[in-house]
C-alpha cells in the first residue's frame, strides 16, 4: 500500500488487468540429418535456401545414385513450396568427422607457429587456401587471405589486414580477430615464445682473420634494457683465435657481470655463418639487445660489425618472430578434413535433447531416415516420442522408398505406431537432378527421389500464414512446387486403402498437378478424436499461446480476482480466434467456453495445493474430407 504522509494530490496507476496473450508460430520446421558441411550437432536457425547452401554444403552430388542428397534435396523443396523458418542440425556419429587443418611452420626446421583450421568438419576444408603475408617488408602487422584455387585462379573469400602474432592482449590479436569474424577458418597461436627473443646480429665477419685487434677495447651491450660493458683483456685473443672464441667470450662478459638477473643470465652469443648471434632470452615481444660502442679506436663494436651504427641487426622479439613468419613460404593448403560416418541413434538422441530447451519448434523432419530398417526405425520412434514428451510439435515420418503401397497390407507390414504426433506422406517424388548435364555428365540420372516430408512441412507453413493453422493443408491449394513426377501414381482404389491407415497421399490433379490430398495423423483409428492435423496442430498452438500467456499468474493469489482475470484474458484469447475462424459455431458460446472457479474447476483442496484450475474448451474445425453432393429428380411438378 503506498504511504500518505502529507496533504496533496497523489497519482497513482491501476492495472486493468489485461494481460493479452499472445499467438506462437506453428511452422518452424527442425531439420536433422546429414550434411558435408556446417556446425555439428548445433541447431541453427536459418531463413532462406541461400543460407543453407553457403553454411551448410547446399545439396551434395550422389553421382549416380537415383536417391538424391536427402538434406540437400529437402531444404530445397521446404524453402521452395513456403517454408519460412528452420532449424538445420548436421548430424554425425561422434567423433568421426574431422575439421581439414594446415600450419605456417618454421623455414628451417619445420616446428609448427600457427595451426589454421576449416571453422567446422568436413572435406570442404581441404579445398580452401591460406596466403599469409606480411602487410609491408619490415612490418609487425600481416594479412591473412582466405579463398580457393591455385596461383592465378586464387579467389580471395575472406581477408583480415593488421593482424598481430604475440600479443594475445591486443585488439588486432590474429586469434581473437580471425576467430570472432571468420565463417571458414579458426586460427590456434601454437607455443611462440620460444621465438620471442631480441637479437643483435652482425655483419658477415668471414673477412676477419686475426681477432687479436679487439685486446683491450670494449662495447655496451644492453639486454632488455641492462646495460651491460664487455671489456676484453690484453691476452684474451691471438692469431689462432676464432669467431667462436669471440663468441663465447662475449657471452661470458655479459653472463659473469651481473648473475642475478634472469634475462642477462639466459643471453646468448653465437658464431654462425660468419655471423654473431646476440640473443637475450627473455622470450617476451619487447625483448631486445642492443650493441654500441664509444666510436674511438677502442670501440669492438666497429671491428666486429655490430649495432645499428655499425649496419648490424637488431630486432625485438616480436620482430624476431615477424622476420621467421616473413621468411616461410606464407601459403597454406588445408588436408585431412573428413564428412564422417552416417550417425545412429545415440546422437538423434542426443539432439532431441538439445530441442527440449527450444520451444519454438513445430515440425520435425528427419531427411534420410525412413520408416524401414529397425535403425531407421528406433530413431523416427525416438523423434516421436520427443514429439509427445513436448506436446508442441509433430513429426513428419517418411515412408520406405521404393515400397510401393496399395493396400491396407501394405501399410501393416510397415508396422507404423498410431500416434497423434505424427504424420506420414505418399508416395516419394521425382525431382530434376542438379548434377545432371547432357554433355559432362550424361550418365547422371535426370531426376532423383525425394522423400514427401519436407514439401509437407512447406505446405504446412505456407497453409499457416495464409489461412491459418486451422485450415487444413491440404486441397487444390497445394499445388507441389518442383515435382517432376512421382514414384507411384496413387489412384482412388489406393487411396481408399491408405487413408483410413492415416496415409496422406499426394495426387496428381488435372489442371492443379500434384497436390497434398490427405490430412490425417497416424492416430485415425487410435485415437479419432485427434484423427485431423489441424485439429492436432490448433490444439498444440492454444496449448503453447496459453502457457506463455499466463505465466504471469505463477505466484498470484489465489483468490476469485486472479480467477476472473484468467477468465478475461483466455477468453479474449479465444474469442480473437473465433471471429479469425478457427472454431465451430455461429455463437462464440457455441465455439468454445472457458472455465476457472471454486465450486466450478476446483475445490478448496485445490487451492490449499497452490492450484489455480482452469478449463478451455474448443469445437475444433474439421476439414471437409468428403463433399457429398446428392442429386434428386424433381418429379410430380406442374
Amino acid at each position: 500500500m503506498p504511504a500518505y504522509l502529507h496533504p496533496g494530490v497523489y497519482v497513482e496507476e491501476i492495472p486493468s488487468g489485461s494481460k493479452p496473450i499472445e499467438g506462437v508460430g506453428t511452422s518452424t520446421a527442425a531439420f536433422v540429418g546429414y550434411t558435408e558441411k556446417g556446425p555439428v550437432a548445433d541447431p541453427t536457425l536459418i531463413f532462406k535456401w541461400d543460407t543453407y547452401d553457403q553454411d551448410f554444403g547446399g545439396i551434395i552430388d550422389t553421382g549416380m545414385d537415383a536417391a538424391g542428397d536427402p538434406m540437400g534435396y529437402a531444404l530445397y523443396n521446404f524453402f521452395l513450396n513456403g517454408g519460412t523458418a528452420a532449424y538445420i542440425v548436421r548430424v554425425v556419429e561422434e567423433d568421426s568427422a574431422e575439421s581439414a587443418e594446415g600450419f605456417i611452420e618454421h623455414p628451417d626446421d619445420a616446428t609448427q607457429i600457427i595451426k589454421f583450421m576449416a571453422a567446422n568438419p568436413g572435406e570442404w576444408g581441404n579445398e580452401l587456401r591460406l596466403k599469409f603475408t606480411q602487410k609491408s617488408v619490415g612490418s609487425s602487422f600481416f594479412k591473412l587471405q582466405v579463398g580457393k584455387g591455385e596461383g592465378d585462379d586464387f579467389k580471395v573469400l575472406e581477408e583480415f589486414t593488421d593482424l598481430t602474432v604475440a600479443d594475445d592482449t591486443a585488439d588486432d590479436y590474429i586469434e581473437s580477430k580471425v576467430n570472432d569474424a571468420s565463417e571458414l577458418v579458426k586460427v590456434e597461436v601454437q607455443d611462440v615464445d620460444q621465438y620471442l627473443l631480441g637479437i643483435s646480429i652482425s655483419q658477415d665477419l668471414s673477412g676477419v682473420v686475426d681477432f687479436s685487434g679487439l685486446n683491450t677495447k670494449t662495447m655496451t651491450v644492453t639486454v632488455d634494457g641492462a646495460v651491460r660493458t664487455a671489456t676484453f683483456d690484453a691476452a684474451d685473443f691471438s692469431l689462432a683465435s676464432t669467431l667462436t672464441d669471440v663468441a663465447e667470450r662475449i657471452e661470458n662478459l655479459v653472463r659473469g657481470l651481473v648473475v642475478a638477473n634472469p634475462a642477462v643470465r639466459d643471453f646468448t652469443c653465437d658464431a654462425e655463418n660468419d655471423q654473431l648471434y646476440l640473443v637475450s632470452g627473455s622470450r617476451l615481444a619487447s625483448s631486445s639487445v642492443a650493441v654500441s660502442g664509444p666510436g674511438d679506436g677502442t670501440d669492438a663494436s666497429i671491428d666486429l660489425l655490430l649495432g645499428l651504427a655499425n649496419d648490424g641487426t637488431e630486432m625485438t622479439g616480436q620482430e624476431s618472430l615477424n622476420a621467421i613468419l616473413s621468411s616461410s613460404s606464407g601459403e597454406v593448403t588445408l588436408y585431412d578434413g573428413s564428412n564422417g560416418s552416417l550417425p545412429s541413434l545415440d546422437e538423434y538422441s542426443d539432439i532431441f535433447a538439445q530441442f527440449e530447451k527450444i520451444r519454438d519448434i513445430n515440425i520435425i523432419c528427419l531427411p534420410g531416415q525412413t520408416y524401414d530398417t529397425a535403425a531407421e526405425k528406433a530413431i523416427i520412434d525416438a523423434a516421436v516420442s520427443h514429439a509427445e514428451k513436448m506436446k508442441s510439435r509433430m513429426v513428419i515420418i517418411d515412408p520406405p522408398v521404393d515400397n510401393e503401397l496399395t493396400t491396407e497390407l501394405d501399410v501393416t507390414d510397415i508396422d507404423l505406431k498410431p500416434k497423434t504426433y505424427s504424420v506420414v506422406y505418399y508416395p516419394w517424388l521425382k525431382v530434376a537432378n542438379t548434377y545432371y548435364n547432357a554433355e559432362t555428365k550424361p550418365g547422371a540420372p535426370q531426376t532423383v527421389l525425394v522423400a514427401p516430408s519436407a514439401y509437407a512441412a512447406g505446405i504446412w507453413a505456407k497453409t499457416d500464414g495464409r489461412r491459418g493453422v486451422w485450415k487444413a493443408p491440404a486441397g487444390v491449394e497445394t499445388s507441389l512446387l518442383g515435382v517432376a513426377g512421382q514414384q507411384y501414381i496413387v489412384e482412388d482404389g489406393e487411396q481408399d486403402q491408405l487413408n483410413p491407415m492415416g496415409i496422406n497421399c499426394i495426387r496428381k490433379l488435372p489442371g492443379y498437378g500434384p497436390v497434398i490430398w490427405g490430412t490425417r495423423t497416424l492416430a485415425t483409428k487410435a485415437d479419432p478424436e485427434w484423427r485431423y492435423v489441424p485439429v492436432r496442430r490448433t490444439a498444440i498452438f492454444m496449448e503453447q499461446s496459453i502457457y506463455n500467456g499466463i505465466q504471469w499468474a505463477v505466484f498470484e493469489p489465489n483468490d476469485h480476482r486472479l480467477w476472473a482475470s484468467l477468465r478475461v484474458n483466455i477468453d479474449s484469447f479465444m474469442n480473437g480466434l473465433f471471429r479469425a475462424g478457427a472454431f465451430q459455431g455461429e455463437k462464440s458460446s457455441d465455439a468454445y467456453f472457458v472455465r476457472c472457479g471454486l465450486g466450478d474447476t476446483m475445490v478448496q483442496g485445490d487451492i490449499d495445493r497452490g492450484q489455480v484450475i482452469v478449463i478451455v474448451g474448443f469445437a475444433p474445425l474439421k476439414p471437409a474430407e468428403f463433399v457429398i453432393v446428392r442429386i434428386q429428380q424433381k418429379v410430380g411438378q406442374q
